[in-house]
């Protein structure tokens, strides 16, 4: 499908929507746009975007607008995540995170959670002693646990290891070095018990596939906040924010691991490029295995790994492409622990019969770093906000669900036997919608000076970027889930968001969309309407010492923002316990996906533009009136819009569609 062609598609949709909310009090403006990339989607950026609210469209019942006595306050939140600091990383079964979850139990048993439920999981756990001491990463501490010397000249300090890579004896291991050249690289036979050193490979130079796009660009979406935006659709530069970057130097980890493991290397070394500070503690979720699965009784293959800034990397760069002698530290063990996962939840006026509905919301409480996996006390804080209303002004239930498989080898996708609803399938009956919620409050760090060697945090306002950015999962693109965000962060003043429907179809640029990397969105996996939060990662917020404190300094954690995600999050719960579930039926965002993403050459009537723009108006018109419950006038519309699929579109397309409309009337009937 041509770029062109999905661009004019998008902008008719939302010239559709606009049309038929004319006069219901249209509001929101969109900030700067970014430009459209590349990728053949061409599109002339919106001006402004529609926050419709369900009192303007006329919904017969609205959750009310926050109420701030009700909230936890900035400074309850600052002493949760001090309190949770303390202990650093929270490993599934490890000391800091029983500590954790004993605290979230207790809190929860306070806030009015009931009928708690437990999965335990056990795994055999990469334990590094390396917290909480600084130290163990330099080479002259006396105390080190990670440790590089090359042509006999310490490393004076390591930045962090491979997980899962393995250990060597006290003394190290001693070997050639062997420089991995991309451009040519080396026979397997030369690679067997070598230290084999890579350097992280710079971004690729464009055109860029939409895998790149989606984990490295700023993409298109549904709506996002006012505020200053880098431009999609080009890897921004590391002094806006240091994620992007991060993220692709540390997803390579992975593939030089299978190298090393397939060659018989016999220890990595890895030279990020990136600055002291963002390199620091930074840890990822690597699996050497020969096939690199992980799960219960897997096979780990020894190839102690450690990772190097690009200060402290020079030299062994240079060392290594001389084929110089290296030895290599790395004091680490596997131990089997037993993470344990956490079920509960917040009664509605109808629990405990059968006429309960539930709203289930997720979260993980096992990383490295604070701001990481503190969706828990984000948790925390919409179950405070609930319990602070009577139970018969819950209309539905609230299911809280912090998983501990996040960091687990391979995380969730590893262990699915664990999950809670595989595990008890009949509980998702009552589950008509999701909430996923990580990564929470952080501020953003940036990597600025002449040789990018200065990590910091951003001086840019929260709105423009002084904050992660909270990026929004909605699964799918249903009219509905997207404006309840829209509206949650404009009635709470939430400064920073960006809403993805993933690719299935162009965002209001014209563009591709991406996705929202947030497993904790649990819709997405077991097929009910959703969203989800995963602040922009990882930035300051996958390593070992980002605690309130980080590498850029002082205070990483911002309290008021943390704060104002909370309470856009709970008005979401709340819009949740209310809406009907036809109107959040994932039908209707199919239904629109295809109406947008039908080529030209699907018309059999002409113009297309016109066709297609009355189609999509009649959609959008049959969708608010069963917003507004006004179900025989949804069936009219819907049927006017079958009676124009069926002169209009092409055989090849027209049948599909009509099925999908339907589909939609047929859940109309009551």
């Amino acid at each position: 499908m041509s770029g062109s062609r999905k661009s004019f598609s998008r902008r008719t949709f939302l010239k559709a929507a606009a049309g038929v909310t004319a006069g219901t009090g249209l509001m929101g403006q969109v900030g700067q746009m970014g430009q459209v990339g590349q990728v053949g989607q061409a599109g002339q950026p919106l001006a402004a975007q529609s926050i419709v609210r369900p009192a303007e469209v006329g919904t017969h019942s609205r959750f009310p607008r926050i109420d701030p006595k009700l909230m936890i306050t900035p400074q309850q939140a600052w002493g949760w995540h001090v309190f949770k600091s303390e202990w650093g990383p929270t490993y599934a079964g490890s000391a800091g995170w029983k500590r954790f979850t004993d605290f979230l139990i207790s809190k929860m048993q306070e806030f009015g959670a009931a009928d708690l439920e437990y999965v335990e999981v056990p795994y055999d756990h990469y334990i590094v002693d390396d917290w909480p001491d600084r130290r163990t990463h330099m080479h002259d501490s006396g105390i080190a646990v990670e440790k590089l010397i090359t042509d006999g000249k310490p490393v004076p300090v390591v930045a962090s290891y491979g997980m899962t890579s393995g250990f060597t004896p006290p003394n190290g291991i001693t070997a050639p070095m062997l420089y991995y050249d991309a451009a040519h690289p080396p026979a397997a036979a030369d690679i067997a018990g070598k230290i084999l050193v890579f350097q992280a490979a710079p971004y690729p130079d464009p055109p860029y596939s939409n895998s790149f796009l989606d984990n490295y660009t700023l993409t298109d979406y549904e709506w996002r906040s006012p505020g200053k935006w880098a431009p999609l659709f080009t890897p921004p530069p590391a002094s806006v924010t240091s994620s992007y970057h991060c993220r692709w130097v540390w997803s390579q980890v992975g593939g030089f691991a299978a190298t090393g493991i397939k060659g018989g290397a016999a220890g990595i070394v890895i030279v990020y490029d990136l600055s002291p500070g963002a390199a620091f503690g930074l840890v990822q979720r690597s699996v050497y295995t020969p096939d690199g699965k992980a799960g219960l009784g897997a096979t780990y293959i020894n190839c102690p790994t450690l990772t190097l800034d690009r200060v402290n990397g020079a030299q062994v760069l240079a060392d290594a492409k001389a084929g110089k002698t290296a030895t290599l530290t790395l004091t680490a063990r596997f131990q089997r622990d037993t993470g344990k996962s956490i079920i509960a939840r917040l009664p509605g006026k109808n629990y405990g019969t059968p006429q309960d509905e539930q709203v289930l919301l997720s979260t993980h409480t096992d990383a490295m770093s604070l701001i990481e996996d503190n969706g828990g006390l984000g948790m925390l804080g919409i179950m405070s906000y609930f319990n602070r209303l009577p139970r018969s002004a819950r209309p539905r239930t609230l299911v809280f669900y912090f998983d501990c498989r996040h960091f687990m080898p391979g995380g969730e996708a590893s262990w699915p036997q664990f999950d809670y609803y595989t595990i008890h399938p009949d509980r998702l009956k009552p589950v008509m919608a999701t909430m996923g919620i990580e990564h929470m409050g952080g501020r953003q760090t940036v990597e600025l000076g002449p040789d990018g060697n200065q990590y910091a945090y951003s001086t840019e306002r929260p709105e423009d970027g002084g904050v992660i950015t909270s990026l929004m999962d909605v699964h799918n693109n249903n009219l509905w889930l997207v404006e309840a965000i829209a509206r949650a962060a404009t009635d709470n003043h939430w400064p920073r968001v960006d809403v993805k429907a993933s690719d299935v179809a162009p965002g209001v640029n014209g563009g591709f969309q991406g996705t929202v990397k947030s497993p904790m969105n649990k819709g997405r996996a077991y097929g009910i309407p959703g969203i989800g939060l995963a602040g922009d990662w990882p930035g300051a917020w996958t390593q070992t010492y980002s605690q309130v404190d980080t590498e850029a300094g002082p205070n990483g954690f911002d309290k008021d923002y943390f704060v104002q995600q909370v309470a856009g999050l709970t008005q979401l719960a709340g819009e949740f316990m209310l809406v009907h579930p036809r109107v959040i039926d994932l039908g209707w965002g199919t239904l629109k996906s295809e109406l947008v993403n039908l080529p030209d050459s699907g018309f059999v009537a002409r113009p297309p533009a016109a066709h297609r723009a009355t189609l999509l108006k009649q959609y959008v018109a049959a969708f608010r009136q069963v917003e507004t419950a006004a179900l025989d006038q949804a069936r009219s519309t819907l049927h006017e819009l079958a009676e124009h699929i069926a002169v209009a579109i092409a055989p090849g397309r027209r049948d599909a569609l009509a099925a999908l409309v339907d589909a939609q009337l047929a859940k109309l009937k009551s």
